[in-house]
């Protein structure tokens, strides 16, 4: 029997898009540190490459990279700087329909939020958009490995057995796959063709949750 549901939230429940890179403009020059257009894109760039090669978050370590990878030398305040206002990049309301999907599981489920990212930005995110009351915790992979590794997935899981809960996510390798490799159920949010050949329950809209569970 299914007791938690574990929530995926970049591109699961909260669109990443890509008007975010604005914001490394907006932080330069909050800190009055002189920058071009070409400047922005290499800071996200650096930032994207840390994250896709360290397998948990840190903002120190963050930003010693991409002083390095740059051969720049940034203060570390740019990075917390940048960060922080990604914190704040929400759409300006949240659709009915997720909210709806949201408010049926709770009243079922207990319900928490596993990212590969910060707690503390994931939770303003959620504020911002009135969703926070939903979820018991948030698990961020600045304290663990990211997924797919089984760190995150065994916190998230709480008392439960891992077969007592279930994963839902949009990233087939590291939400699914990591999910069910620790023995949990998953439930892929698929809003794209695929060719990866899954037997397991795929759904390409939210709304479709309160059919199956």
């Amino acid at each position: 029997m299914i007791k938690r549901i574990i929530f995926d939230i970049d591109n699961t429940l909260i669109d990443w898009k890509t008007e975010y890179d604005k914001e490394i403009n907006k932080a330069l020059e909050e800190l009055k540190i002189e920058h071009n257009e070409d400047d922005c894109k290499k800071i996200n760039e650096a930032i994207l490459s840390y994250e896709k090669e360290n397998y948990s978050f840190n903002l120190d370590k963050t930003s010693e990279f991409v002083n390095k990878n740059l051969e720049k030398n940034y203060p570390k305040e740019l990075v917390y700087k940048i960060v922080e206002r990604w914190g704040n990049c929400t759409p300006e309301k949240m659709d009915n329909e997720i909210i709806s999907v949201l408010d049926y599981l709770s009243k079922k489920y207990e319900m928490v939020i596993l990212t590969d990212w910060y707690k503390k930005p994931q939770l303003n995110r959620l504020k911002r958009l009135k969703i926070d009351k939903y979820f018991l915790e948030i698990y961020a992979a600045e304290n663990f490995r990211r997924k797919p590794f089984p760190d995150g997935f065994m916190l998230a899981k709480g008392n439960n057995q891992p077969d007592e809960c279930i994963m839902i996510g949009d990233d087939y390798e590291r939400d699914i796959k990591g999910a069910i490799n620790c023995g949990m159920n998953a439930i892929w949010y698929c809003r794209k063709n695929n060719n990866v050949n899954y037997k397991g329950k795929i759904i390409n809209n939210l709304i479709q949750l309160e059919e199956i569970l």
